[in-house]
């Protein structure tokens, strides 16, 4: 008996016993990994764009500054955000987005205005950081 037919009943029963995943949730995780990955870009380019600054920023701004990116690639056209310079984003840009998500904390979602601000300073329609 070769070891594939041996394995067989077990691999069967697995696969069995495995809850059914609907379309809908493999979607929402297909969209929720496209967004985390693009967030996870997006945070190495201003790393490297604004170099040794990054230290200045703590660990709470930095899961601010992912949530507003987050909440950012959901909003911004995804030909926009893939256009976006984010390693030529400034200190101040970084410091005025985390401001804005300080804002908008504890609130049950996050304020649709302080996501179109941010949206202006990553496209660089706000001039007021500069």
């Amino acid at each position: 008996m070769s070891l594939i037919h041996a394995c067989y009943p077990i691999v069967w029963s697995v696969q069995t016993e495995m809850p059914e995943v609907t379309k809908t949730e493999v979607g929402r995780r297909l969209f929720q990994v496209r967004r985390e990955k693009g967030v996870e870009t997006a945070i190495k380019k201003i790393h490297h764009g604004i170099g040794d600054d990054w230290k200045l920023f703590s660990e709470g701004d930095i899961k601010v500054l992912e949530r507003m990116l987050g909440e950012c690639w959901v909003y911004i056209d995804s030909n926009v955000w893939e256009s976006i310079a984010f390693s030529q984003l400034k200190y101040t840009d970084i410091l005025h987005i985390i401001q804005i998500g300080n804002g908008s904390k504890g609130k049950d979602s996050t304020d649709t205005n302080a996501v179109s601000d941010v949206s202006l300073i990553l496209t660089g329609k706000d001039k007021k950081t500069t």
